[in-house]
């Protein structure tokens, strides 16, 4: 299949994926699709095997870490971890897109069904998120 074909259907809802390329990181972190703007723009979620004191300091970003089990995704984490839904982050599609075809990003696997529901749910009804941010990433 044509590279610019395969990453393009690799980009979707749910789907995780690992990066070495990040504004203002220093090193490779697993992240989840989690929608997509007219803009162009992918919105998607760090994972984290722990959570900072910054975070666990504020109820309400502490409230948005949802755990993820390494029983569930024992070829992908190496230890239960978190997506940080506190902090939404955008790259543009093209971007991805060829970090995809490159190898610079690489597809690690998708969200269980019943994770991306609950993820959903909390970002829905978080007060972390505008209703456009929530209509636009999580509808």
């Amino acid at each position: 299949m044509n590279p610019a074909i395969l990453s393009k259907a690799l980009i979707r809802r749910g789907v995780l994926l690992h990066a070495e390329e990040f504004d203002h990181i220093d090193h490779g972190k697993f992240f989840v699709i989690i929608g997509e703007n007219e803009q162009g723009f992918v919105g998607f979620f760090f994972i984290n095997s722990n959570i900072n004191n910054y975070v666990k300091s504020r109820p309400d970003f502490m409230d948005m870490q949802m755990p993820i089990k390494h029983s569930n995704y024992p070829d992908i984490l190496s230890y239960d971890s978190f997506i940080a839904c506190h902090a939404l982050s955008q790259i543009p599609k093209i971007k991805l897109a060829q970090q995809i075809e490159c190898g610079a990003a690489q597809f690690k696997g998708t969200l269980l069904t019943e994770d991306l529901e609950l993820l959903l749910e909390n970002l829905r009804s978080s007060k972390l998120y505008s209703k456009v941010e929530k209509e636009t990433f999580f509808k």
